[in-house]
């Protein structure tokens, strides 16, 4: 699956609600090392939860994944092209 979202450029998920791993630690590097970009999201239902992002966040840190890889750290423009070449 990792593969296949490379080759069609879509984004792997990064989970931020703090019962949740998804991806499992172990997917998450596998999908780092196939070249993957990422989206960490809060996966939010209500406003408080917002604050969820920073676990995800610190996932991403914690697997090391390169924050150019990181469809959130892009500039607008950037963003813009990539999710107008979908």
């Amino acid at each position: 699956m990792f593969t296949a979202c490379r080759e069609h450029g879509t984004a792997v998920e990064i989970n931020s609600r703090p019962e949740r791993r998804d991806p499992p630690t172990r997917l998450l590097h596998l999908a780092r090392d196939i070249g993957c970009v990422f989206s960490i999201d809060t996966d939010a239902h209500a406003p408080g939860q917002l604050d969820f992002l920073g676990y995800g966040v610190q996932r991403a840190l914690d697997a090391e994944v390169p924050a150019d890889r990181i469809v959130n750290t892009w500039p607008a423009d950037t963003l813009l092209a990539w999710t107008g070449s979908h």
